[in-house]
């Protein structure tokens, strides 16, 4: 049994003296819309000075702000029935996932990009490397839960282990969990650069009910990696939780 993961816990790596500089992966362009179900989904934020998060935003983004600080979000999540929009039952399949994201604006409008994506499909790791931006990687990933519990768990990169009956600490910088929910999960699409030329995907989805939710446990690789790179102390600010929702991420398109 893991120790409980106080969300006012120290900083998940002591900040190095010292930062190198980040290379962004390239992305593929998704041509096709896909859909599917998130049957589970946990987004866990964490927080860190808003200088030390910019090196990870391209050009021409903005690193999205709040009371000083910069958001490097984790999303773990479980989608069934992932395929080709408007394929059926029989040519989907099952992903979990650890997609790792900064929240940015691009003309003043809030959206995401996609640093890296740690995906258990095969076949999602494989296309996506020529046709999806979120940059996935083939890992091990498993996904335990009953009704007070919720474990995505990957033994080369990390954990996340959530208590759904208890209630959340109250450290975020946020007011509450609208609030949270509104900055963090209140965009509807995912963007991404290359060569200097901007691509968007509009993503539509069914309704949710985002909630805090106590965090028991929480490491990732990936984020730790980050940390040593931009010389930042990435500190956990919340866990939002939704279950059961419908989603489609469209074709991507230049701007």
């Amino acid at each position: 049994m893991d120790t409980p993961y106080a969300l006012t816990a120290p900083p998940l790596i002591p900040q190095p003296t010292r930062s190198a500089p980040f290379a962004l992966e390239a992305g593929g362009t998704q041509f096709l819309a896909v859909s599917g179900t998130l049957t589970d989904r946990l987004l866990i934020t964490y927080r860190t000075d808003a200088a030390r998060l910019r090196p990870l935003v391209p050009a021409p983004f903005e690193l999205d702000t709040y009371a000083g600080y910069g958001f490097l979000s984790v999303c773990a999540v479980e989608i069934a029935g992932m395929g080709l929009a408007g394929t059926p039952s029989f040519l989907r399949w099952q992903n979990r996932e650890f997609l790792y994201r900064v929240g940015v604006t691009l003309r003043g409008e809030p959206t995401f990009v996609t640093l890296r994506s740690e995906v258990s499909s095969p076949l999602l790791a494989l296309l996506g490397r020529y046709f999806s931006h979120y940059r996935p990687r083939l890992v091990e990933l498993e996904l335990q839960r009953d009704a007070q519990r919720l474990r995505f768990e990957s033994p080369s990169r990390g954990l996340v282990e959530v208590d759904l009956a208890s209630k959340p600490e109250q450290a975020s910088v946020f007011a509450d969990q609208e609030q949270a929910a509104d900055f963090l999960l209140g965009m509807k699409r995912s963007a991404d650069v290359v060569r200097g030329r901007v691509r968007v995907q509009q993503i539509e989805h069914g309704p949710w009910q985002p909630r805090f939710v106590h965090t028991r446990a929480a490491r990732f690789g990936f984020v730790e990696e980050l940390a040593r790179t931009l010389g930042a102390r990435f500190e956990l600010d919340n866990t939002l939780a939704v279950h059961d929702v419908p989603h489609v991420w469209k074709a991507a398109r230049w701007l």
